[in-house]
């Protein structure tokens, strides 16, 4: 007995070592962003009045513990979160790309037809994006990174006849990105996420209808119909350590990469839909857009590290074949 207890120490030292080993790897990258312009909300048919709206501008971003959260409720344009080695300045959406250690969130309501619903040009447009890099962290074996920014609106609404029903058109060009480095551990992960929902509540705050675009016409809609959904706007963007090395790219509408600031208008997918009949009285309709990354970089363990963990667990083995042979 005692002559096995002797041969587990070199197993139990090098999983010691493994897990204390320090971090010589490489990075983790998430990149999601969205742009939606062109959004006119309108009565098709029937009475609809406004009453008043609330605007919803929000950025966040984590970095290895350490949390920003900027804006909120009535902002249009929200501060810019940034933690970290951040190079874009305020309302700059094009990727800063896989370098450094940082995470940065930035949203912004660009224009807004709010609090009416006018039967002429104008119209909404709200840009968002997220996005995170993990570097070489010193002194550590992981590192964590996530960041989400969020933009949105809320209108209290009447209808004054039972046959009214609400109109949206809008276009929007999403781009997200997922990379990890091909020596990074085997719990890391890059992820990137996208969510635009339009809902409407009565005043019970029961819902009446529900639209989340996911690129298939008649789905992802409730009490409502559509006639146009160009891309899903409702979906993830993911990397793990199997498909590590690999540069992942969701571009459904052809946009590419964006450029400028990143707000445009000359590229995007169009979505359409209305509402089914909606009774007389009071509405809420709200609309949400969030772009968001998660990052969880694990270090893989040193060379020597392996091969010692490997001598381990052979005279772990060993020990125990000479256990049965007593």
């Amino acid at each position: 007995m005692k002559f096995s207890k002797l041969k587990l120490l070199p197993a139990a030292a090098a999983l010691a070592m493994l897990c204390a080993a320090g971090s010589a790897q490489a990075g983790a990258y998430g990149y999601s962003y969205n742009n939606i312009f062109g959004l006119q909300i309108a009565a098709a048919t029937g009475s609809i009045t406004a009453l008043n709206s609330t605007t919803i501008s929000r950025a966040t971003a984590t970095l290895n513990g350490v949390s920003v959260i900027n804006g909120g409720p009535g902002l249009l344009d929200s501060p810019r979160a940034a933690v970290g080695a951040v190079t874009k300045g305020e309302n700059n959406f094009t990727q800063q790309g896989p370098t450094g250690n940082y995470s940065r969130g930035d949203a912004q309501i660009v224009s807004t037809q709010f609090p009416s619903f006018p039967p002429g040009s104008t119209s909404t447009q709200a840009v968002n994006v997220a996005e995170a890099h993990l570097d070489d962290p010193a002194g550590t074996a992981d590192a964590s990174g996530r960041n989400g920014s969020t933009t949105g609106f809320s209108v209290n609404f009447v209808v004054g006849s039972p046959t009214a029903t609400l109109s949206f058109d809008f276009f929007s060009s999403p781009f997200m990105q997922v990379f990890l480095q091909s020596t990074v551990g085997q719990l890391s992960t890059a992820t990137a996420n996208l969510v635009v929902t339009f809902t409407i509540t009565d005043s019970t705050g029961a819902t009446v209808f529900n639209w989340t675009p996911d690129g298939v016409i008649g789905s992802g809609i409730f009490g409502g119909t559509e006639s146009a959904d160009a891309a899903n706007l409702n979906t993830s963007l993911a990397t793990n350590f199997l498909t590590r090395g690999n540069l992942f790219t969701y571009d459904p509408t052809g946009c590419g990469t964006p450029g400028g600031t990143g707000v445009g208008t000359a590229c995007g997918g169009n979505f359409s839909a209305v509402s089914n009949a909606l009774a007389a009285g009071n509405y809420t309709l709200t609309l949400n857009a969030v772009e968001s990354v998660d990052l969880v970089k694990q270090a893989a363990p040193e060379p020597g590290t392996l091969a010692l963990l490997g001598l381990g667990l052979a005279g772990l083995g060993y020990a125990s074949r000479r256990k049965i042979a007593a």
